[in-house]
This record gives structure tokens, sequence and C-alpha cells, in this order.
């Protein structure tokens, strides 16, 4: 909204072969974000929604590519070779690389998948008061929504240590 514009490197997944398992990044259900909504309301928990920023610029890739580098390199690179490392915009495999890469991320912050809804990841908690409770973060592709106790710090210092 602000009129910059982004420059993406895209690869042409149309001319590589199909993969052999799912290539989607996964996306929670409506009917688990109105049950997750209705449970916010009935404890009193806020509810935060945030994207992902350059989801696939933050996800190793699982393909092997490279590039030979033209003058947008700098010149002291024409000619050299770059392997690519991280997801590409069109690589098949790169909705499947992020939602394995999400995946490890929300384990090692301690949060569990429902078995039911992959999307729907909960962590039993405890409020300020000494009460437990379970705390939730639906994913959405790219976009989360979390509901917490104190989900603006959550999402800068945990979740934002490993996304932007």
């Amino acid at each position: 909204m602000e009129g910059r514009k982004k420059a993406r490197w895209v690869k042409d997944g149309h001319k590589t072969p199909e993969p052999q398992c799912s290539t989607y990044a996964g996306v929670v259900s409506r009917e688990s974000v109105r049950i997750a909504l209705t449970y916010a309301a009935l404890n009193y928990l806020p509810v935060y929604a945030e994207d992902i920023q350059n989801v696939h610029l933050q996800t190793p890739s699982s393909e092997k590519h490279y590039i030979i580098c033209g003058p947008e390199f700098g010149i002291e690179n024409i000619g050299r070779i770059a392997v690519i490392i991280f997801a590409l915009y069109g690589e098949k495999s790169a909705g499947a690389d992020y939602w394995r890469h999400v995946r490890t991320a929300m384990n090692e912050m301690g949060f569990t998948s429902c078995k039911e809804v992959p999307d729907v990841w909960m962590g039993v908690s405890v409020r300020a008061d000494g009460t437990r409770y379970y705390q939730y973060v639906l994913l959405y592709t790219d976009d989360t929504l979390v509901i917490m106790e104190k989900p603006e710090r959550f999402l800068r210092e945990e979740f934002g240590k490993l996304f932007h």
C-alpha cells in the first residue's frame, strides 16, 4: 500500500517434472477458525493475526538449483555460479518446503499439531493468575492467527525470531 514494488526471482516451475508428493502449504479450515474464535471469546483471550512476509525467501529449499550470475549481481560476480539455498516463487516444492519449515519451528517452540487439523497448533500455558489454559496458533499458508494471553509478545519475541 506504500507504492513500493518487490523484485522477485521466479523459477520456471512449469518446466520441471511433477513431484511425487503433495507440494502445497497447509491451510486451516473455516470451522477451526470459528471454534478458535469462540474459545478466545469464552476465555477472554486476545486474538492477533499476522502475515509472514516473503515466506519463500525464509524457507530452505529441498530442491537443488543454481544460476550463472549476470551483471545484476555486480561486475565482480558476472559468470560465477551461485547456489540457491532458499525456496523460490514458482518452485514446485516451495509450498511443501515452507510447510515443513514452519512445522519444525512450531515443534521447537513447544506446540503440538492437532491430529484432526494439522495446521492448528496448541500448547498448555499458565495465565498471570496461575490458571492453566490452552494457547493456539492457527496457520493458513503464510498467515497466522494467535490466541493466547500475550499474543503480541509471542509474535515478536518467539515467532519473530524465526519468521519476519
